[in-house]
């Protein structure tokens, strides 16, 4: 599974980033390992322009009316959103952007062991992820899912995907109404310039969402990553 954690530990830097959801995230307040099916700030576009909306991660289909759905993807692949009928609809016509500061990843190193990092821009402002929602019905609130896009270098070492990090200008083309392309999905689905980013080996509280703590986002030391006598345990 690519992208199951990520972060909007600096609330109040976010909220002052996003001020269209900064109610919303002062609301929720900090996050330091946010995981699916928590309820989570968005922006969408309203009325009035660009609004902040507390939604839960894991998208349900429109289509899906039962009271048990049957998915709720949490990402979607960009290169093959379109071809998705899970997604399709949502693309072209409920586009978000998912506001975080950073995002977990665990580096395989075997079977039995894996690393956990911490990714996320070197000057640690927040940032968007492209996102598509389905809107709230008299079953279930709002949901939304991720997209995400092959790796740059920085990531290429760590895991084969990556959060599709949107720039200032892509997040307002994101979000204006209209319909979107495959063409138009390649050109916003390129990884996200890694000199722009920075990555560290985090602790294994972040295997376990029920740690939501600051600890989970501080660079981890060495005697962390032993555990019966192996590096790098779960």
């Amino acid at each position: 599974m690519m992208c199951g954690r990520y972060t909007v530990h600096d609330a109040a830097r976010a909220a002052e980033t996003y001020k269209a959801a900064g109610q919303v995230i002062e609301e929720i307040g900090a996050r330091y390992n946010v995981a699916p099916s928590q309820r989570l700030p968005v922006i969408r576009s309203g009325e009035s322009g660009w609004q902040g909306e507390a939604m839960r991660w894991g998208l349900v289909p429109f289509w899906d009316k039962s009271e048990k759905p049957k998915i709720a993807p949490i990402n979607a692949r960009a290169e093959e959103a379109l071809e998705k009928a899970t997604f399709k609809q949502a693309l072209q016509r409920r586009r978000c952007l998912v506001i975080a500061d950073g995002f977990y990843e665990w580096q395989r190193l075997s079977e039995a062991l894996k690393t956990p990092f911490f990714i996320g821009l070197r000057d640690g402002r927040p940032f968007t992820i492209a996102g598509v929602f389905e809107e709230a019905d008299e079953k279930r609130p709002a949901t939304f899912a991720l997209l995400t896009t092959g790796p740059n270098e920085l990531m290429t070492p760590i895991h084969n995907r990556m959060p599709l990090i949107l720039s200032s200008e892509d997040e307002k083309r994101w979000l204006e109404p209209g319909p979107i392309t495959a063409e138009d999905l390649a050109n916003y689905a390129k990884p996200y310039p890694a000199e722009q980013m920075q990555t560290f080996a985090v602790s294994r509280l972040v295997n376990n969402p029920r740690n939501d703590l600051p600890a989970c986002v501080r660079p981890a030391v060495e005697e962390e990553f032993t555990l019966d006598g192996g590096p790098n345990s779960l």
